[in-house]
């Protein structure tokens, strides 16, 4: 377990850039890595928190139990969704779909392709009327995911 002081080096991208860091949080987050394991980058993603370490990336949500009659949520942390052997990872791509709706509208999808041994895995970024992920956040974040592998 690895707590906040883990993440004096990380890169945060895009909306994370700005964002307070929270000690707390962020020990929530370093009680999901292996001893030793370094975090490199961490960036919002659509309904979580995508985090790449030097050994892996692990796509995180919000850990929320219901209590009480009226189905108030309560946050009990972060829990690992889906992590990806970074060794495993060939490619990564930025792509922005987008779609016109009938009051001409605007909606995109904000999406991370990687290219893995095991096949193609996507990360929703955002959905919204812009993509949120400069080219500046991605080309750090393609640096961090594609770079020198942990032995």
């Amino acid at each position: 377990m690895e707590d906040a002081d883990a993440f004096d080096g990380v890169a945060f991208l895009g909306m994370a850039r700005s964002a307070k860091r929270d000690p707390y949080r962020l020990s929530l987050f370093g009680a999901h890595l292996d001893s030793g394991e370094r975090p490199l980058v961490l960036l919002p993603v659509q309904g979580g928190t995508l985090l790449v370490t030097d050994l892996r990336i692990l796509e995180f949500r919000a850990h929320l139990e219901v209590h009480g009659a009226w189905n108030v949520k309560e946050f009990h942390g972060y829990m690992v969704q889906r992590s990806i052997d970074r060794a495993s990872v060939r490619e990564i791509e930025h792509v922005v779909r987008g779609t016109v709706d009938t009051a001409d509208n605007r909606r995109v999808e904000d999406q991370l392709q990687l290219t893995t041994s095991n096949g193609l895995e996507n990360v929703l970024v955002s959905r919204g009327p812009e993509p949120t992920l400069s080219d500046a956040d991605f080309a750090v974040l393609r640096d961090a995911v594609l770079g020198r592998q942990a032995k």
